[in-house]
Parts: structure tokens; C-alpha cells; sequence
């Protein structure tokens, strides 16, 4: 087929897209058999929701599609700042998201 080009997924990549479908595929494991304890109700839902967010950004980013850097950005963000308002931000948790990020908009030229 003359004209179609296919880009290959950075490992950097293909390492956050794994991470990201199976740590939402864990986060609902835990979610809806009860082994998250000493979260209120409102706290569930927000790790469900962004559990969800995250898991579709993971397949996003193994098809290479840049709405997935954005929206992972954007709900980076906002899982900053319900973190810090529940008292249970951390470095760690900056890190991560910074760094998928980064390598995010790195690879955003290669992306459709």
C-alpha cells in the first residue's frame, strides 16, 4: 500500500499504555469487590472515575492518539488537586503523572 506509513510505538509508550489498561483494570478489581477500606463514598467514586479516565487514556496512548496526553494532562491535574484537598497527596503521586506527561507530549509529533 504506497502512501500509508505506519509509526511505531515508542517502548516508553507501549510501557505507559500496559500500565495504564491494567492498573484500571486493578483499580475496578478493588473498587467493586470492596478492597479499598477508609474511603467515604465520594472518594470511591472519584478513584472510579478516574480510574476509568485513566484506563481509556492507556488505550489511547497504545494507539497513538494525542486527545489521550491531553486528557490524561487534564485529569492529572485535577487528581492533584483532590488529592491534596483529601490529605493524601504525595510526591510520588506528582511524579508519576509528570512523567507520563512528559513522554506524552515527547512522542506528540508521532501521534494522530
Amino acid at each position: 500500500m504506497a502512501g500509508l506509513t505506519k509509526t511505531k510505538r515508542p517502548s516508553s509508550i507501549t510501557l505507559i499504555s500496559v500500565i495504564g489498561i491494567i492498573g484500571g483494570l486493578l483499580s475496578f478489581y478493588y473498587i467493586f469487590t470492596g478492597g479499598i477500606t477508609g474511603l467515604d463514598l465520594w472518594n470511591i467514586l472519584f478513584l472510579g472515575l478516574i480510574s476509568v479516565v485513566f484506563f481509556i487514556c492507556g488505550i489511547g496512548f497504545w494507539f497513538m492518539k494525542k486527545w489521550a496526553v491531553y486528557v490524561y494532562a487534564f485529569f492529572g491535574i485535577i487528581d492533584q488537586i483532590v488529592l491534596l484537598l483529601m490529605g493524601r497527596w504525595n510526591i510520588m503521586s506528582l511524579l508519576i503523572i509528570a512523567l507520563v506527561v512528559y513522554v506524552g507530549y515527547k512522542n506528540l509529533s508521532k501521534m494522530s
